[in-house]
Order: C-alpha cells, then sequence, then structure tokens
C-alpha cells in the first residue's frame, strides 16, 4: 500500500486577510446589530492593519460611499457601533485642519496594548426591535428576547 501525501492546501489571497473571533460575533452586542450596521463594522475592520494603521479615519460621507448607503445612516451606525462598545472614538473632527473623526476598534490591539474589550459591558438595552411588531390579527404579540449565550 502506498503512503498518501499529506500536502496540506492553503489558499494565498493577495490581499490578507481580517480577523473576526467567535466570541464577539457570538455576543449580545453583535447580535443587537442590524445589518447596515455589521456591513459598517467589517468596512471599519478592512481598514484597520494591526501594528501599521490601528486608527481608522472615517467621516459620514466617506463611509457613505464605500458602502452605498446614506451619509445619516453611515452617521447612525457609527454612534451605535460606538454605544455597544465596538469602536471608541480617538479624535474629533476638526472642520477648519479638514480632518475626519477618527476610530479604533475596541476588540483588536492598539498602541501596543491588548484589546479593551468594551463591547462585554454592553447588557441588553430593554426592548429588543420584535417588540414592536403587531399580529396580523391586531393583537399586540411579544416576542421572546434574544439568549445571551454566556
Amino acid at each position: 500500500m502506498s503512503k498518501r501525501g499529506g500536502r496540506k492546501l492553503e489558499t494565498h489571497r493577495p490581499r490578507g486577510f481580517m480577523r473576526f473571533d467567535r466570541v464577539i460575533y457570538d455576543s449580545y452586542a453583535y447580535k443587537s446589530l442590524s445589518f447596515i450596521e455589521r456591513g459598517v463594522l467589517l468596512h471599519l475592520m478592512y481598514h484597520y492593519i494591526p501594528k501599521f494603521r490601528e486608527v481608522i479615519v472615517m467621516s459620514n460621507r466617506r463611509l457613505a460611499r464605500e458602502t452605498a448607503i446614506n451619509k445619516d445612516t453611515a452617521g447612525r451606525a457609527l454612534r451605535r457601533l460606538e454605544k455597544v462598545g465596538l469602536i471608541r472614538l480617538v479624535d474629533e473632527s476638526d472642520w477648519y485642519r479638514g480632518t475626519a473623526r477618527s476610530y479604533r476598534l475596541t476588540f483588536m490591539t492598539y498602541q501596543g496594548r491588548q484589546p479593551t474589550d468594551e463591547w462585554v459591558a454592553h447588557q441588553r438595552e430593554g426592548q429588543v426591535s420584535s417588540d414592536n411588531v403587531t399580529s396580523v390579527m391586531g393583537q399586540h404579540r411579544r416576542l421572546s428576547p434574544l439568549v445571551n449565550p454566556e
């Protein structure tokens, strides 16, 4: 019997990869986000490069243009991500100098320090979006809330 070749199949992509831990994906902070907010988070992660570009400079207009959403929706998504604790504002915008706001990801390293993981402290905010659903019969129904696996 011949031995099988123990070749490893690896895929090499030219522009690298983005790391997203499963513990964050399974957290209530991430699950409470809308699809647009999740897309904005992925777009911010795309611009994060460890030890090289850890601060993400992003204006609402630029984010809207790059993700094909409205600038007001982009601003709301950034505020929501900050409220949940997945991003943190590093520097405010300055109209006179022409600089946009800069953010950092709280679940990634920043300036040689460990992640602050502020998203862990995010707890249920009370209502979930399904609490306002009215059934076809006109009776207000209450859906069960999301269960936090932690």
